[in-house]
């Protein structure tokens, strides 16, 4: 049998181990064999069975398990439907859930369980509803909800009524770069520089040196600079994420009151003017924003410099309409360069690296990791109750009509996906396996951010050296060295590896 249990949030108090020794007690006492105890933290009972970590351990066990056993009903799932995903999945391996404090039993899980499981799900709406209904109320009086305020505020007041005040030493921060962003042509990437540079502490730092705690030694970032001046909480609005978006500073909306008018939860940091004229500026240097993006660089955290072992990034650049995009080495450029430059045409790089590849690996078969997931039980379950459903319809029809031979033909179609997942579900440890088609097949499918996944599978690493002063400004392959490790299914099994490459050699895959 397998243990399980989950902890909504972790207290001292509520550790898992009273729980999973009364379990192991429960076992004993029945004469069952512990097999494998799963544990999920943080973990709230409402989320999916695949989200759980230690769920998806128990669903790949299930195949070799008479028995899951957690403490007590809630501790699997706090919703009706999730739990009944859980006793489909059971009962397609034919496998018991039970609970160690005796109210389900081997001898009486198929009469209670689904009851208990509907009043768990009915406990957790009822303080689900209790707490959106209380952050509404708190939310429409301009009290914080709770986590770190934002920077340039701090938190006061009583545990009801609490409210933002002016943290001057950050508040003067984001006052000095709104001014220099707008008024004397600062950019976001030099105030962050400056700012590291002055030694000045971050958002997360700030704020856990204002409170006495251990600062982390975080880095303000650009991006990190443009969400304090861009969030509408300097003009000391409540804010909120709008429904369907990721929450962040580009996309949250200020709180509004029953007259639309933005709700106050403190002091304004800049004035409406001169917040209208930093977004302004920011919204401007952002010319990519909501466009579409073909992904990131083919070759990064694949190219790297010889000099500093440094990895290469891409420069786009683009002139009436021919592309004139490099890739350079940081360590190498301006005045904080260490080493001499190294920059070498994009077009060129790509190209030469993308042939080897296909050269070498194009016909190779693609193989895929499959993890013990748990997912092959879960189809699993449902495949068999079409099955089921399928076969009771079939006894109703005429068995030489059209619809009789439609339903033979999925069944037929189910039964032998049915076999496929009852193959999947008996491995309980991850492997490699038959992805189907060619490596070159896939290459051509992907984008170049796919195309980057299918280059570290196959281990490939590009060193580039730096140009010789004065030799003619072209393409130079001599520059370029190119080195593939090999598949990874061949490094995780080497001397599998070994007799495959031995092979792929003497049938002339390489030619």
């Amino acid at each position: 049998m397998v243990i399980y249990d989950r902890l909504s949030r972790l207290f001292a108090e509520e550790a898992p181990d009273h729980r999973i020794g009364a379990c192991k007690a429960y076992a004993a006492q029945r004469g069952w064999e512990v097999v494998h105890v799963a544990t999920d933290t943080n973990v709230s009972g409402a989320s999916r069975l695949e989200d759980r970590p230690g769920m998806r351990q128990v669903l790949s066990w299930l195949p070799r398990a008479d028995y899951v056993l957690a403490a007590k009903l809630d501790r699997f799932a706090r919703s009706v439907l999730e739990f009944q995903r859980l006793l489909d999945a059971a009962k397609s391996t034919r496998t018991t859930i039970v609970t160690a404090d005796g109210v389900v039993s081997p001898e009486n899980a198929s009469i209670i369980i689904n009851v208990l499981a509907a009043f768990a799900e009915y406990e957790r709406d009822m303080i689900k509803a209790r707490i959106t209904d209380s952050k509404e109320h708190f939310r429409s009086r301009g009290n914080h909800l709770g986590g770190l305020a934002p920077y340039g505020y701090a938190v006061d007041g009583p545990v009801n009524n609490k409210r933002w005040t002016v943290d001057e030493t950050a508040a003067a921060i984001v006052r000095e770069c709104a001014d220099r962003l707008t008024n004397h042509g600062a950019s976001l990437t030099g105030l962050a520089r400056e700012l590291n540079e002055r030694r000045v502490l971050p958002p997360a730092d700030h704020a856990r040196q204002r409170d006495g705690r251990k600062v982390r030694g975080g880095l303000w970032h650009s991006t990190t600079l443009r969400d304090v001046l861009y969030t509408p909480a300097v003009r000391g609005w409540l804010v909120q994420s709008v429904p369907g978006t990721k929450r962040g500073a580009l996309t949250n909306q200020p709180v509004l009151d029953v007259g639309g008018r933005p709700v106050s939860a403190g002091p304004a940091i800049l004035d409406a003017e001169t917040w209208a004229s930093v977004r302004a500026v920011i919204d401007g240097k952002a010319k990519g924003r909501g466009a579409e993006r073909s992904g990131k660089a083919l070759l990064l955290h694949v190219a790297q410099c010889s000099e500093c072992d440094g990895p290469l990034y891409r420069q786009r650049r683009e002139v009436r309409g021919k592309d004139f995009s490099t890739y350079v080495c940081r360590s190498g450029v301006g005045k904080r360069g260490t080493h001499r430059p190294n920059v070498i045409t994009a077009s060129h790089l790509e190209a030469l690296v993308s042939d080897d590849y296909l050269r070498r690996f194009g016909r190779l078969g693609l193989m895929r990791w499959a993890e013990p997931d748990g997912s092959a039980v879960l189809q699993l379950s449902e495949v068999t109750t079409q099955i089921e459903r399928l076969a009771g319809n079939l006894a109703q029809l005429d068995p030489g009509g059209t619809a009789a031979r439609l339903v033979i033909s999925q069944l037929t179609a189910l039964e032998k996906r049915q076999a496929e997942l009852r193959a999947e579900a008996d491995h309980a440890v991850g492997r490699w396996v038959d992805a189907g088609g060619t490596v070159g097949n896939e290459w051509g499918r992907r984008d170049d951010e796919g195309r980057r996944g299918l280059l570290a599978d196959l281990g490939a690493r590009v060193v580039v050296r730096p140009a010789t002063p004065g030799a003619p400004k072209r393409f130079d392959r001599s520059r370029v060295s190119v080195v593939f490790e090999g598949p990874a299914w061949w490094r995780d099994d080497p001397a599998a590896g070994a007799l495959a490459a031995i092979a792929m050699e003497e049938s002339g895959l390489f030619d």
